[in-house]
């Protein structure tokens, strides 16, 4: 039997980054690999999120500064020194496979891997591809993308369409109904992740009249750790508004929404998408290149969200009460929404990476 392959994975940044990376590994785990190792940088999110579950190896990384030449002038001499321990890390694990998901921080090693001649998997998560991702495509092997509008940015004949992978989602009979969404109420899951979003906080806060005088609805409203204090004694006990920070059942609020407020980044996308909920999307306006409004369009174009921007007049309450009246319509995003989610898609890029090393072919 031929020897098992080792993989190494980098990711960081942002858990958009890294998640995507940990279900495509946890794929690989259950075809059988045993040999996975992460590469990040000390004192960093994906350390926190992944040193303690994973074999971890520390390199180090330089951002580009978008739009300051000053800023940059040190960076060539920064790469240079992240190449070489980007190299040393490569000769100490010795992988056979390496797989980047994107972000300033999986650079080094794909660029050392590929002067190595280490097969590389490249895994882009948004609609607009990342600057680490299209310098390192040309050492990419294959190129797992989430839409048509990705593709666009990578060499034709090496990229594919397979979703974006999502962390294993419980069977939803095992996810009990939050006692915030009782039967027979339409229930509104409104998420700016755990550090709130002051967008989306607005808009609510300016309709709470509104939402509050609609009985038949129960709405969780998701405003931030840092925020909930402030916005609780402002606002007080609301008898149809619940306000929490934070969410640590999250699924079990997808699972039982009629309908989902959120950012457009590419993790909480893939999820709504994989429960097959109809959203309302507002992008995050400083995110790198607008790739969440890209991200939103995307879904918005395929009949599954509707998309409203933070600048805009404030349509968010009507826009979320349009579709709460309209059954039918939420039925059809809802639709949408599966036929885009692709929820097995950390599990289909794994198969796929090992039929190209012809891992089952040496082992069968």
């Amino acid at each position: 039997m031929a020897k098992e392959k080792k993989f190494l994975f980098v990711c960081g940044g942002t858990g958009g980054h890294i998640f995507p990376a940990v279900a495509i590994a946890e794929s690989l785990k259950k075809e059988g690999i045993t040999q996975i190792v992460f590469a990040g940088r000390k004192d960093s999110m994906e350390e926190r999120l992944l040193a303690s579950s994973w074999a971890y190896e520390y390199i180090t990384a330089e951002p580009l500064h978008r739009g300051s030449f000053l800023n940059n002038l040190a960076l060539p001499f920064k790469l240079s020194k992240s190449l070489v321990t980007a190299k040393a890390v490569l000769k100490r694990v010795a992988p056979d496979v390496i797989v980047a998901t994107g972000g300033y921080v999986s650079l080094p090693i794909v660029y050392a891997a590929g002067s190595f001649g280490i097969p590389v998997y490249l895994q882009e998560q948004n609609a607009v591809a990342g600057l680490a991702n299209k310098v390192g495509a040309r050492y990419a092997k294959k190129i797992f993308v989430t839409s048509s509008e990705a593709a666009s940015f990578f060499p034709e004949g090496k990229t594919e369409i397979y979703g974006n992978p999502v962390r294993a989602l419980p069977e939803a009979s095992t996810l009990e109904r939050p006692k915030e969404f009782p039967e027979g109420k339409k229930c509104v899951f409104i998420t700016g992740g755990s550090q709130g979003a002051l967008g989306i906080n607005r808009k609510i806060e300016e309709s709470i009249k509104e939402i509050v005088a609609d009985t038949s609805l129960s709405v969780v409203w998701q405003v931030g750790s840092k925020h909930v204090e402030s916005f609780q004694e402002r606002l007080g006990n609301l008898p149809n508004v619940s306000i929490v920070g934070f969410v640590n059942n999250v699924y079990a609020y997808f699972q039982y929404a009629d309908l989902i407020v959120s950012r457009a980044g590419a993790s909480a996308l893939a999820e709504i998408l994989a429960f097959g909920k109809p959203s309302v999307l507002l992008p995050f306006p400083h995110a790198t290149a607008n790739h969440q409004e890209k991200n939103a369009r995307v879904v918005e174009k395929a009949g599954a969200a509707l998309v409203e921007l933070d600048d805009e007049p404030n349509q968010l309450w009507a826009k979320i009460s349009d579709l709460l009246n309209n059954d039918t319509k939420r039925g059809q995003m809802a639709e949408q929404a599966k036929n885009l989610g692709m929820p097995d898609a950390a599990d289909r890029i794994a198969k796929a990476i090992l039929k190209m090393e012809k891992y089952y072919a040496k082992n069968a």
